[in-house]
């Protein structure tokens, strides 16, 4: 290379070794000819030579004599792109900084690819698509490097099933990202969902404290979960309103186990709208054709939290989509009987 090339250790970087973070950047150079080249001054710290397993410090420069071709280099976004960029926008952006966003999920789009193998248009790669496509600095280049990081692209904070819609957090720099999934994990991030559910519930407000067990089938292919055995899971809601068999309902996610929602409703003899594996199909046709529901009537409507570095509250709120307030209209609800919180968003 006739002139060296640079990359400036961002926080995303810092404190990894050098040896590391370079195996992540040149993920088709091997780890013995990594140290062939930091051993030859090929790859330098700060403009002299280094150990391989010295700390990076934020602000070092790493510099690239000659140190591998350029189809060597793979920043983790290119694992996004090799296909091209994801051309839709499905979501909305409820909130962004410089450190987080977060925005609202149309049911039917996968968050990520995961065990199903690569799937494009996934939220993620959605969201990346589109932060790249952000005004920058000039001489940034986001499609080779995601800055501030080379080995970092933005990544999901937690979950939603496919066919839930709602509120999901992406941290855009990894100390948004750890800390975010360790206030989930330590449960100070409060989460609000909206359901309509098929049924009454047992009291106009209540807990539904049942533990929840994955099950398998014959091949040990997992199913769908099965509540009252298994792990530790609660549920609080609050009965909004109440139109024939269909009861609007808000619900607080206390643990947050796979398929709570819909498995505790379901035990309970009140499961969500439009939900065919916890739910009544021939309820849910009816549902479809009274309603015009074709998807389940599940949403995450609303996170609050104080920002991971910021240190301000934040009370994020994701309007309803369109089809689950028509589905609501058809079903005799009124305005009213959403929470205050919800009102008047669209």
């Amino acid at each position: 290379m006739a002139n060296p090339r640079t990359i400036t250790i961002g926080p995303d970087e810092a404190n990894q070794r050098l040896d590391r973070f370079l195996r992540k950047l040149l993920e088709d150079v091997s780890l013995s000819a990594i140290y062939r080249l930091v051993r030859t001054r090929q790859i330098t710290l700060n403009q002299r030579k280094a150990k391989p397993d010295t700390r990076l410090k934020l602000g070092d420069v790493v510099s690239f004599h000659q140190a591998a071709e350029e189809k060597h280099f793979k920043p983790k976004v290119r694992e996004k792109t090799a296909r091209g960029l994801s051309t839709r926008r499905d979501f909305k952006v409820v909130y962004e900084d410089v450190h987080l966003i977060a925005v609202n999920k149309p049911a039917g789009v996968l968050v990520h690819a995961g065990d199903r193998g690569v799937e494009q248009d996934t939220l993620i790669d959605q969201v990346t698509a589109y932060l790249l496509e952000q005004p920058r600095e000039a001489g940034e280049n986001l499609r080779e490097f995601v800055k501030p990081s080379p080995t970092f692209s933005p990544g999901l904070v937690h979950r939603l099933d496919r066919a839930t819609s709602g509120l999901v957090l992406i941290g855009k720099t990894l100390p948004a990202m750890q800390e975010l999934t360790r206030m989930i994990k330590k449960r100070n991030v409060r989460k609000t969902y909206l359901a309509l559910a098929i049924g009454g519930l047992p009291q106009r407000e209540g807990t539904i404290n049942v533990p929840i067990a994955r099950q398998q089938d014959a091949r040990g292919r997992r199913r769908k979960v099965k509540a009252g055995e298994g792990q530790h899971a609660i549920t609080n809601y609050r009965v909004l309103a109440q139109r024939g068999t269909y009861t609007l309902v808000e619900l607080e996610l206390v643990t947050g186990r796979t398929h709570q929602i819909r498995a505790h409703l379901a035990h309970v003899g009140a499961p969500v709208a439009g939900d065919d594996e916890y739910g009544d199909r021939e309820r849910n046709r009816h549902a479809a054709e009274k309603l015009g529901l074709r998807r389940q009537f599940l949403h995450a409507a609303r996170l609050e939290f104080t920002h991971p570095l910021g240190g301000q509250q934040l009370d994020l709120v994701a309007p309803l989509w369109p089809e689950l307030r028509q589905a609501l209209d058809a079903a005799g609800f009124r305005p009213d009987d959403l929470p205050p919180w919800l009102k008047g968003r669209s």
